[in-house]
């Protein structure tokens, strides 16, 4: 059998026949996941996840920003240099790395915006690693000679990869080549199947034709991107980045007897291709269908819905895997150099481009957290010597923080500050203000700052230990539901340091406690298992 042993391959063989004047999305992902040799063990998988998926709806909380860190393996054939066809630019790199934040942030002014009912900011953010994993800097950007770059053949899996790949708990790691064999734009590894593939750590991620990775709207005067017309505009990554994060297709893999396991998802039949003409959409399975979804076979032009049930999928699957959950946690983020909040002001001639950003952070004792800001003019390069004032705006009610300085760009452009927290849980604003030569700009960017609770040993047999960092937050409530929405303990407690749960005798489960006092509410999933 092929190296396919994780591959969801959403390939139909019926659309080879076809001419591809006007080419057709094809995404590698569906054909051979029957293939796989653990199926009843996959099907038991999605079971398990799709249960913690429904609990985790019920809880999931809003304004959390989750970080995931990148690192783009460039494998160009050995003759085309830096710039040329399959050895795209850093510049068209970075475009795409925009583009799957404009798209899964849905930031308006952009392509990914829209003003549907069930749209949504996903708020999961990208960043491009500066750190590798040695802790060296780093672009994020591995460039390899690789002669099987045209015309890549799916069987090449794993030998590809074996020539440049950093740890796939730490990364998410996508390989871009020239091309891929039957007209596929690109393919990625489910987390529900690599969860029980051996091969795991050596192929998870994400595979891209180069002619589809980046943005038209990005491409400067002077630049020099290599790019398809009709997906132009780095729609491709975003739906292949939304397998990776165990999103299905939209037809369900199927068709009208087949859910996708999104509920605000129509029901659909089979493959879209194209764009409808607006405002016409078609109906199928008693629906008009969602064209405009990411996870749909549109055109680059039609996308631009990730809904509430994707979203709470994708941000399910980051915490109920372990080895997509390590890519997004704190200390990861931060050892791969995605830690930093980052924002920019640019200056165009006419326009002036505010972007700020918010994320989630769990405080503990001496928290410190790292802003950064920079200044750009209309061609793009920094400002130096600009002064920038940074400020507290608002905080939780007697965390006392007070700051109100000046500071000066340098270096590109960029102005960085570091403010310590005040070891309190809350939300957290802070304001970075520019004086320019037309009027005072600035950025905000907001704090959820949660209670570092620790669960150790996870997973475990009868006994696991709950340490919550921050004293001050007594009294708590404790409450341990199970996958169906159970709650099997439910207490408060006074406890300064740590609470030990014993829980002989119930059965092995996944479970999630949560942590509830009035200024904050966190939760985190345990394991029970039985040696």
């Amino acid at each position: 059998m092929l190296r396919f042993s994780g591959i969801l391959l959403f390939v139909f063989f019926s659309l080879f026949s076809k001419t591809f004047a006007q080419q057709n999305r094809l995404c590698g992902q569906d054909e051979l996941h029957r293939l796989h040799p653990e199926w009843q063990q996959l099907q038991k998988e999605r079971k398990a996840f799709n249960e913690f998926a429904t609990q985790f709806q019920a809880t999931e909380q809003t304004a959390n920003i989750i970080k995931i860190p990148v690192v783009v393996h460039i494998m160009h054939l050995p003759s085309e240099a830096y710039g040329v066809q399959s050895n795209i630019t850093d510049e068209q790199i970075r475009s795409q790395i925009e583009v799957l934040n404009e798209d899964f942030g849905k930031v308006f002014g952009t392509r990914g915006y829209n003003v549907n009912p069930v749209g949504e900011n996903t708020e999961i953010e990208f960043c491009l690693a500066t750190r590798d994993p040695s802790g060296n800097p780093t672009t994020g950007i591995n460039r390899v000679p690789y002669a099987g770059s045209s015309n890549f053949q799916l069987s090449q899996d794993r030998n590809m990869k074996d020539l440049s790949r950093w740890p796939v708990n730490r990364y998410l790691n996508i390989w871009v080549v020239k091309s891929i064999q039957s007209g596929i734009l690109g393919y990625a590894y489910l987390p529900e199947v690599m969860a029980s593939d051996p091969e795991r750590s050596f192929v998870d991620g994400v595979v891209m034709g180069a002619f589809y990775f980046g943005s038209r709207d990005k491409q400067l005067l002077g630049q020099n991107f290599y790019l398809s017309n009709t997906f132009a505009y780095g729609r491709t990554a975003t739906h292949e980045v939304g397998h990776f994060l165990n999103l299905k297709h939209t037809w369900g893999d199927g068709g009208c007897e087949i859910d996708d396991d999104v509920d605000d998802t129509p029901l659909c039949s089979g493959q879209y291709f194209g764009c409808p003409p607006s405002p016409s959409r078609p109906f199928q399975c008693g629906f008009n269908r969602m064209v405009e979804n990411y996870m749909d076979y549109s055109d680059d032009a039609c996308f631009n819905i990730f809904t509430l049930g994707q979203k709470t999928r994708m941000r399910a699957a980051l915490q109920f895997y372990p080895f997509r959950a390590s890519l997004v946690s704190l200390a990861n983020v931060a050892a791969t150099g995605c830690a930093d909040s980052g924002g920019s002001i640019s200056f165009a001639d006419t326009i002036v481009k505010i972007s700020g950003d918010s994320q989630v952070i769990r405080v503990g004792r001496n928290t410190e957290e790292v802003f950064r800001i920079r200044i750009l003019n209309q061609l793009r390069v920094g400002f130096n010597n600009e002064e920038v004032r940074w400020q507290v705006i608002s905080q939780p009610f007697g965390a006392g923080l007070v700051f109100d300085t000046l500071v000066r760009t340098s270096g590109g452009g960029f102005a960085t500050m570091n403010v310590g927290l005040a070891n309190f849980p809350g939300r957290y604003v802070f304001r970075a203000s520019a004086n320019t030569l037309r009027t005072p700009n600035f950025v905000d960017f907001r704090i959820e700052a949660m209670a570092a609770t620790n669960a150790y040993p996870n997973p475990f047999k009868d006994e696991i230990v709950l340490a919550i960092e921050l004293p001050n937050i007594n009294p708590v409530q404790l409450r341990v539901t199970d996958l169906q929405g159970k709650v099997v303990m439910d207490f408060t407690t006074e406890a300064k340091e740590a609470v030990v749960l014993n829980m002989a005798g119930y059965p092995d489960n996944f479970y999630l406690v949560t942590v509830i006092s009035p200024q904050l509410i966190d939760y985190f999933k345990i394991i029970k298992i039985t040696p």
